[in-house]
């Protein structure tokens, strides 16, 4: 495979984008990039080699600019939403059912599936019931990690909190708390538990 310097790499790249941007009619694109409508259709009445010889000019074709501005204010977004798929990854990893994971992550069946297969981890089916130790231990740590807050406002990472806290099945953690929110009443009668 030949090398290709930054400046063809770049004219290449940018040629190709010129095109699609052509294809599709983006104007605004194609404006901003300061080409004027008569070099468009010179641009375009270039054949393949052509455009592959216009390519290999050893400058570059277009001036590209930084918007230092535009990527601060994106910066954070970006970042959140690696840690947003992270998390999602733990808790797929960690046995999270479908219905855990698409509360806050909305996705077709196939992909949770492929997901699931990816991070090794296999689906259980229905969870089964919490036993009452179980039920104990859940609670005293979901209260805990509440500390005060609703629990209907309880996050994702608070469900892998509670899991790695309990060693319980996240199908359970799952299950057992959403019934208690639904029952309207966090834990079994919200009896006090070790008592």
């Amino acid at each position: 495979m030949r090398y290709l310097n930054p400046e063809t790499q770049l004219n290449q790249s940018l040629i190709g984008y010129v095109l699609r941007c052509s294809a599709t009619k983006s104007v605004k694109a194609l404006t901003t990039m300061g080409i004027e409508p008569e070099d468009l259709r010179d641009f375009l009445q270039l054949n393949g080699e052509d455009l592959a010889r216009l390519a290999m000019v050893n400058e570059p074709l277009f001036k590209i600019q930084f918007d230092q501005a535009l990527w601060r204010r994106k910066k954070s977004a970006v970042l959140q939403s690696g840690a947003d798929r992270e998390l999602r990854d733990a808790l797929i990893a960690a046995g999270a059912p479908r219905a855990m994971i698409e509360r806050w992550w909305p996705m077709r069946h196939e992909v949770y599936a492929y997901l699931r297969r990816s991070w090794g981890s296999c689906g259980t089916g229905r969870p089964r019931v919490a036993t009452e130790s179980e039920e104990d231990r859940l609670w005293r740590e979901w209260s805990a990690i509440a500390a005060g807050r609703a629990f209907e406002t309880l996050g994702a990472r608070d469900y892998l909190e509670l899991h790695r806290r309990t060693d319980i099945d996240l199908g359970v953690c799952w299950s057992t708390t959403n019934r208690w929110i639904s029952d309207g009443h966090p834990g079994r009668s919200e009896r006090r538990v070790g008592t």
